[in-house]
């Protein structure tokens, strides 16, 4: 059992940070006032697609960013602080996004539970068209 939780850690944190986030939307819409069955579902929509689609997206730029989508950028940011350093030594861009492409960061966690709470806030949607 533990073998299984340290495995899918990063699943577990990323779900309930998006528990966390549905929640704090629901607050926000106004949620926990029941004025009709059909409004009640609109804000449960909006609870679990605005968290969805977040993490979701933030999933597709750590994605973009590990081929190299944003290189060039972060080079540049470093470079920049690099100057206030006393002995900062910077690599060339070169090193730089050879060993960035070497060290991938983890993304398939965020595109799983951002795409499940975004399909159950969908799920919620086509229930609040058809009611």
């Amino acid at each position: 059992m533990k073998a299984f939780f340290l495995k899918h850690l990063k699943i577990l944190i990323t779900f309930l940070v998006a528990i966390i986030l549905t929640m704090i939307v629901f607050l926000v819409v106004g949620g926990f006032h029941y004025e009709s069955p059909k409004e009640t579902i609109k804000d449960i929509c909006d609870a679990f697609s605005i968290p969805g689609f977040l993490i979701f997206a933030f999933g597709l730029l750590v994605f973009i960013s590990n081929d190299g989508g944003f290189s060039m950028l972060s080079y540049a940011v470093k470079r920049i602080f690099a100057v206030f350093k006393r002995d900062a030594k910077m690599e060339d861009f070169y090193e730089y996004k050879k060993k960035k492409i070497e060290n991938p960061s983890p993304f398939k966690h965020y595109l799983i539970v951002g795409g499940m709470f975004f399909l159950i806030g969908m799920l919620f949607l086509i229930i609040f068209l058809v009611l």
